[in-house]
């Protein structure tokens, strides 16, 4: 099974916004940034997505290349849920 990509997109982020995301996937995979969880199917990424990614569009979360705009921490959940089951 190969493993799913998600990024959480840094441009335009304030310190909280990223913490806040940071926070949720940690409390829905037990993952930092650089890591894959243990069962080794979703790995987490801070990066730099591009240039053409607007301020209204963040937060952005890329999962294997599809992006998520405005995403929240509950949306996050919601989708890790999804992503992970």
């Amino acid at each position: 099974m190969p493993v799913t990509r998600l990024e959480i997109c840094t441009e335009h982020l304030s310190v909280d916004q990223r913490e806040a995301l940071l926070d949720a996937v940690w409390e829905s995979l037990r993952i930092s940034p650089g890591m894959v969880t243990a069962d080794g199917n979703v790995e987490l990424a801070l990066s730099q997505c591009g240039a053409g990614i607007k301020a209204e569009d963040t937060p952005l979360v890329r999962v294997d290349g599809q992006d998520y705009r405005n995403v929240t921490p509950q949306t996050l959940v919601s989708l890790l849920r999804r992503w992970t089951r």
